[in-house]
């Protein structure tokens, strides 16, 4: 896995209101990230280490789960 693309697909489905994807895309990042997986680098500038990435990554992984899992099915 490409994390770093990952967390960019996730943000663009975010935008685009694609709540499947949104969940998918969580579900892989965050899955990788709880196997040891290197974290995307989630702010720039860079400086958050790792550690802060991983945290940051994860939580907006969280978060985005489950906002997508309130909202009504996405439509072309």
């Amino acid at each position: 896995m490409d994390p770093q693309a990952a967390w960019q697909e996730l943000l663009a489905a975010f935008a685009e209101q694609d709540w499947t994807r949104v969940q998918e895309l969580a579900d892989g990042l965050a899955t990788w990230l709880h196997r040891g997986g290197f974290p995307p680098q989630v702010l720039t500038p860079p400086g958050l280490g790792a550690e802060g990435n991983r945290a940051l990554a994860m939580a907006a992984c969280k978060f985005a789960h489950q906002w997508a899992a309130t909202q009504p099915p996405w439509h072309v």
